[in-house]
């Protein structure tokens, strides 16, 4: 793991996740991925709401974040991880606390 991926404890991550509403999880022991759809948010037109969709990979008890992707009306654009690494790695930060 390098000092620059963005990365976070598995476990409290998780456990950080689970208090959050509106996330769908696919694990397989290798691979996470993690969904923020809006049909499941308390919203007038939940598909008016673009869904955040990421994925990590599993190395030991870590999880390193590894493609994040919003996709509104259809359109999908990759989020550029070293543009934005100190908000994601923040937000993995509050997430494990």
């Amino acid at each position: 793991m390098s000092g620059s991926e963005i990365s976070a404890p598995a476990s409290t991550f998780l456990s950080g996740l689970g208090k959050t509403l509106g996330y769908n999880v696919e694990a397989d022991g290798e691979r996470l991925a993690i969904a923020f759809e809006p049909w499941s948010l308390e919203h007038e037109d939940p598909f008016e709401v673009p869904c955040l969709r990421l994925q990590f990979r599993q190395e030991g008890d870590r999880i390193i974040l590894e493609r994040f992707l919003i996709t509104d009306d259809s359109e999908e654009r990759l989020v550029d991880l070293d543009a934005a690494r100190d908000a994601l790695q923040a937000w993995m930060d509050f997430m494990k606390d």
